[in-house]
């Protein structure tokens, strides 16, 4: 297997997130440079309650335990 077919291997097992949000941080990073401010950054993440690798904009859980998480002051709390 060549490295590119097993990086893309390795990142079909990475939960995605759906386009529609993907557009709205792209959007919201537009406003942001405008702004002079920080982009919001995509990274891929391990959950740390399951342990699946995930895509996320800040938060550490892929949303299996949704019902032990919660939000405070748009900081999950688990």
């Amino acid at each position: 297997m060549t490295l590119e077919a097993e990086q893309e291997f390795q990142s079909n097992k990475i939960k995605r997130l759906p386009p529609s949000v993907v557009k709205d941080i792209e959007l919201k990073n537009h406003a942001r440079r405008l702004a002079s401010l920080s982009p919001i950054k995509i990274k891929v993440r391990q959950c740390i309650s399951c342990g699946t690798m995930f895509e996320s904009a800040g938060n550490r859980t892929c949303g299996c335990n949704t019902r032990s998480t919660g939000f405070i002051a748009g900081r999950e709390i688990i």
